[in-house]
């Protein structure tokens, strides 16, 4: 049952494949037909736009890590001179 499933919906996507691509709706096919939507609806330059601020930031954000990791003198430690001393007295018994 699922074989057949499974060749009903890979006949019914490569069919419906073929008529975006080939299929004639008023002269055109539905592929042209989106495409020249998308390039009406769509200002080419709002999407330059876009492209770059988005370059910008990844650009601002790699440079913001790299100087971090540069300055960064390694992880503090947080514990005191007593709570290590405990810590050693512990592992003084256990020996």
């Amino acid at each position: 049952m699922g074989v057949l499933k499974f060749l009903v919906w890979t006949t019914c996507a490569v069919g419906l494949g073929v008529f975006l691509a080939r299929g004639n709706v008023d002269g055109r096919s539905p592929l042209e037909h989106m495409e020249r939507t998308w390039k009406r609806t769509v200002n080419p330059s709002t999407l330059d736009k876009v492209k770059g601020s988005v370059g910008d930031a990844l650009d601002d954000a790699k440079g913001a890590v790299s100087q971090k990791s540069a300055n960064a003198a390694g992880p503090r430690e947080r514990i005191t001179a007593e709570d290590r001393a405990a810590i050693n007295d512990i592992i003084a018994k256990k020996k």
